[in-house]
């Protein structure tokens, strides 16, 4: 109950320093709480190696999990919680400041070529990123570039920059990664896409 208060609060005043409303961030928490365990198949890849996978037997009346390598595509899906909902605040922000729109789409292309540049591929992991750098830049390009809404600025490209970069430009690396599944945003509210915008936005504000 404390970790689930100490993060609710966290959530609500970085949601609302970025200029959700209460009815706003009640939504997009419950989403994303809710939609962390959803995953959409948007495409499937063919791997380059064996993939490992699970096999279920009978033996001696217990049913046993066997593990073995196998030639086979990797499903890429999307999470609810940890991509869509953060993609679709990240849209509604632009729509609702439009006037910045081309100062936040340099900002955004600054850090998902940043993000790119930093992210790799683990195999039977997935993409990894350094935590403190992405949200850095996302701030720091944001208070150069959009000082009249720094904080918007930060969300945004740090959102979208999380997602380009470290997960839709490195889709290529994604049938090397030794696994048959693979989530965008899988982590749900404590994925790099998810945290890398709420840590951006607070960085600006600070």
């Amino acid at each position: 109950m404390f970790l689930l208060l100490f993060f609710g609060l966290i959530f609500y005043f970085s949601f609302s320093i970025v200029g959700f409303t209460p009815l706003e961030i009640l939504i997009i928490s419950a989403a994303s709480l809710l939609g962390a365990g959803i995953n959409i198949p948007v495409l499937t890849l063919k791997t380059n190696q064996p993939v490992l996978a699970v096999h279920g037997i009978k033996w001696m009346g217990f049913d046993v999990l066997v593990p073995f390598y196998e030639a086979q595509k990797v499903t890429v899906a999307v999470n609810l919680g940890g991509a869509v909902v953060p993609a679709i605040a990240s849209v509604y922000l632009l729509a609702t400041h439009i006037l910045i729109l081309p100062q936040i789409i340099i900002a955004v292309i600054i850090t998902s070529l940043f993000m790119h540049i930093i992210a790799r591929p683990v195999r039977g992991v997935g993409i990894m990123t350094p935590f403190f750098l992405p949200p850095v830049l996302a701030a720091v390009t944001s208070l150069i570039l959009i000082p009249s809404s720094p904080v918007i600025g930060a969300y945004i490209s740090g959102t979208m920059g999380a997602l380009i970069g470290a997960d839709l430009l490195n889709l290529k690396n994604i049938k090397n990664l030794n696994a048959s599944f693979v989530s965008i945003g899988g982590a749900g509210i404590f994925d790099g896409v998810f945290m890398t915008g709420l840590a951006a936005a607070l960085l600006a504000y600070l």
